[in-house]
C-alpha cells in the first residue's frame, strides 16, 4: 500500500519520496535561506512550506491548516535588516541596537493585520484569519486562493484587454478599496502582480505590507514595483494616502488595457506623458481615457483624491471634465455601443455575457500552459475617443487603423538590435503597421540594455499589417555599478540607483559636510562598486551636523 503525504509546494496529496504529479515539485528543492524549515508545525496547527516571497517585512509561505484541512498563506514578520534565525532554524533574534525599532514594526504588523482581519466581508481583498505571535515575532494566517495573476492574465489574453472585460474585474475591487480607505487601510503595493484572478472569474486584491515596506524614507528595504508605485513614495517627509492607491489601482487598469504599465513616477517627474496606441485610443470610452488621466497625474495635489470619485469618472456621464496636465478638456460620453503550483483546472464559468468571456478564457489559461500558444487577443473595435494629445497629459498614437479596408500583407522588419523606446516611438507616430509586444526581458552582457535581442516573427516573413511583433529585451549585464549620489536629492538619488539597476533604501546620518537633505554615500558600499541586479542599497542622507557634538564644542 503507498503511502501519502502533502507536497511542500502546493499542499496536494503525493506519494511519499515521489515527485508532486499535480506541480511537478520534488523533494529535493531545497528551502529558500532564513527561512523556517520545511514541515515546521506553528501553534500546533499550521504546516510550514516553501517560501513563496521575501521582502523587506518578512517571508511567506504556503501552509496547511491541520484543524480546518485547508491550505493557508502564511506570513512571518522577519525584517532581515535589524533580525536573524537562531541556528536551530525557528526563534528569531534581534540584531543588537534595533530592539526598540523591530519592536514598534511588529506592533504595526499586528495591528495592521487587525485591522484588516476586521474587514473579512470584502470579498475582493485577501482574507485574513488567524493571527498570533510566537518564535519571537509574529505570524497572519490567510486562506489561499489558486489563482494566477493580473499581469499573466493579461500577457496571454493577448497583451491587453478591451474594457467591457475589465471592467467587471476591476470595479469590485475599487470599490473593496473605498471601504478600506474609509477605515483607514492602505495598501501601498497595488501591481498587477498583487492583483489576481480567482477560479470564478473575479480579481481580489492581495499581499498586504507595512506601510513602511511601500515607501523609500524608512528602516526596511522598500517593496516597490515601478510604474505602479506613485512619486510620494519614493521622496521623504510625505505620508501616502488613498491617492496613493489610487495612483496603483490606475496603473494597473492602464496595463490591462494597453499591455504596459506607466513610465516609473521618478521619470514621469519630468515627463509625465501617458503614451497609448490611437488603437487602444478609439476603442477606449472617453470618460475612462478621461478617469485614467486624473488618477495618473504625478503630482499627488493634482491626482484624483479618493475611489469614490475614481468611481464616478469611470462611469459613463453627461460630461465630464478632465484636468489633463495643465489643460481642462471637456469629454464628452460615448455612444451606446499561478501562484505556484496551482493545479491545472478547468475554472467555473459563471452567468453573464462579458463574465462568460473571462470565465472562458480563464479556462482555456489552463487548458493550454505558458507556450501552448492557446490564446490569441482579439482586434479591439475603432471607435473615436475626442481626446486630444497634450504636452503633459495622454499622448495619442497617431497610427492608421490596421483593420481598415484588406487585410494588406507587409514583410516584418527588422528589429533586432534596435532600441525598444524609439521603436515605440516609430510607432506612436503612425509610421509603422504592427504592434510591439514585450514578452520578457533577459540579461545580456553583449547586448546594451532596452535593445531587442530577438522577435517573432523573424525578420523578413510577410505578416499581415497590424500584427502584434513579439520582443524579447535586453535587461544588460547581470552587474551593474553604483552610479555617484554625494549632493543629490533623495529624490534624484533614488532615481539615479533605480535607473542602474539596484534598489534603494535610505537611512539618516549626521554629517558635516553635506547639508541636510542631501546624499553622503552609500552604507557599505561607495559609488563604482559593482552589484547584481535589483540588488538593495542603503543611501545615506545627511541630517547636517550632529547637535551633540556642536553643543560640546562651543563648551
Amino acid at each position: 500500500m503507498t503511502d501519502f503525504e502533502l507536497c511542500m509546494n502546493c499542499m496536494s496529496e503525493k506519494a511519499v519520496q515521489e515527485s508532486c504529479p499535480h506541480c511537478g515539485h520534488s523533494e529535493d528543492e531545497p528551502q529558500e535561506p532564513e527561512a523556517l524549515p520545511l514541515k515546521t508545525m506553528l501553534q500546533n496547527r499550521y504546516l510550514i512550506g516553501l517560501a513563496q516571497k521575501t521582502n523587506g517585512e518578512g517571508i511567506s509561505y504556503i501552509g496547511y491548516d491541520s484543524v480546518l484541512n485547508i491550505k493557508t498563506l502564511i506570513r512571518e514578520f522577519f525584517p532581515q535588516t535589524m533580525s536573524e534565525r537562531l541556528p536551530e532554524g525557528l526563534e528569531i533574534r534581534i540584531v543588537d541596537g534595533s530592539e526598540i525599532t523591530f519592536e514598534e514594526y511588529k506592533a504595526s504588523f499586528l495591528s495592521h493585520a487587525r485591522e484588516l482581519a476586521h474587514v473579512r466581508q470584502l470579498s475582493a481583498i485577501e482574507q485574513i484569519y488567524d493571527i498570533f505571535e510566537e518564535n519571537g515575532t509574529a505570524y497572519t494566517v490567510a486562506e489561499w486562493e489558486d489563482c494566477i495573476t493580473l499581469r499573466y492574465f493579461v500577457e496571454r489574453s493577448g497583451g491587453s484587454l478591451d474594457w467591457n472585460a475589465a471592467r467587471p474585474l476591476f470595479m469590485p475591487v475599487l470599490s473593496a478599496l473605498s471601504t478600506l480607505h474609509s477605515k483607514g487601510i492602505n495598501h501601498l503595493g497595488i501591481s498587477p502582480d498583487t492583483l489576481v484572478i480567482l477560479q470564478d472569474g473575479k480579481m481580489k486584491l492581495t499581499d498586504f505590507q507595512l506601510d513602511a515596506v511601500r515607501r523609500m524614507d524608512t528602516d526596511l528595504p522598500p517593496d516597490l514595483v515601478a510604474g505602479c508605485a506613485a512619486l510620494e513614495q519614493y521622496v521623504m517627509d510625505y505620508v501616502p494616502d488613498e491617492a496613493t492607491d489610487v495612483y496603483g489601482f490606475a496603473a494597473c487598469l492602464f496595463f490591462a488595457l494597453t499591455g504596459t504599465l506607466p513610465q516609473d513616477a521618478l521619470r514621469r517627474k519630468a515627463d509625465s506623458r501617458l503614451m497609448i496606441p490611437t488603437n487602444v485610443l478609439r476603442a477606449l470610452p472617453p470618460y475612462v481615457i478621461t478617469g485614467l488621466a486624473n488618477a495618473l497625474q504625478v503630482m499627488p495635489s493634482k491626482r484624483t483624491p479618493h475611489f469614490e470619485r475614481m468611481r464616478a469618472e469611470l462611469s459613463s456621464a453627461p460630461t465630464v471634465t478632465a484636468k489633463i496636465g495643465d489643460t481642462m478638456s471637456p469629454i464628452l460620453p460615448e455612444p451606446e455601443p499561478v501562484r505556484k503550483g496551482t493545479p491545472g483546472i478547468v475554472w467555473a464559468i459563471g452567468s453573464g455575457v462579458v463574465s462568460l468571456a473571462i470565465f472562458i478564457l480563464i479556462g482555456i489559461f489552463w487548458l493550454f500552459p505558458p507556450g501552448s500558444g492557446g490564446v490569441k487577443g482579439a482586434d479591439l473595435p475603432a471607435v473615436s475617443a475626442g481626446l486630444e494629445s497634450t504636452a503633459t497629459g495622454i499622448m495619442m498614437e497617431a497610427m492608421p487603423d490596421s483593420n481598415a479596408g484588406d487585410a494588406n500583407r507587409i514583410e516584418t522588419p527588422n528589429l533586432v538590435g534596435k532600441k525598444l523606446d524609439d521603436i515605440l516611438a516609430e510607432k506612436n507616430s503612425g509610421e509603422s503597421n504592427y504592434e510591439i509586444l514585450v514578452s520578457d526581458k533577459e540579461f545580456s552582457d553583449t547586448v546594451a540594455e532596452n535593445l531587442v535581442i530577438r522577435q517573432a516573427p523573424e525578420p523578413g516573413q510577410r505578416m499581415e499589417k497590424g500584427t502584434k511583433i513579439v520582443v524579447v529585451v535586453s535587461q544588460g549585464s547581470h552587474m551593474r555599478s553604483l552610479p555617484e549620489i554625494r549632493g543629490l536629492s533623495l529624490a534624484d538619488a533614488s532615481l539615479a540607483v533605480t535607473t542602474a539597476g539596484l534598489t534603494p533604501a535610505k537611512r539618516d546620518v549626521f554629517d558635516d559636510d553635506v547639508p541636510a537633505g542631501e546624499a553622503v554615500g552609500y552604507q557599505d558600499q561607495q559609488a563604482g562598486d559593482t552589484l547584481e541586479y535589483g540588488s538593495h542599497v542603503v543611501i545615506l542622507l545627511s541630517k547636517g551636523p550632529d547637535p551633540s557634538v556642536l553643543g560640546n564644542s562651543t563648551q
